[in-house]
């Protein structure tokens, strides 16, 4: 578990930057079309997942 730093309230951390990471074109189209249909932006949808992906681990601990 992290420790809590002064970094933590530097706002220079909450400012949007560049993911980079590769994923097929038959992914990236799939997410695409499944954000769309669902009204989802992608970076909605990508925070919305590590945040379940964070719940379902802490409660497996």
């Amino acid at each position: 578990m992290a420790e809590h730093t002064d970094e933590d309230d530097d706002p220079e951390l909450d400012e949007l930057v560049s993911l980079n990471f590769k994923i097929s074109e038959r992914e990236r189209r799939e997410f695409k079309v499944w954000c769309a249909s669902r009204g989802f932006t992608q970076v909605q949808a990508f925070k919305m997942g590590f945040k379940a992906l964070k719940s379902k681990e802490a409660q497996t601990e």
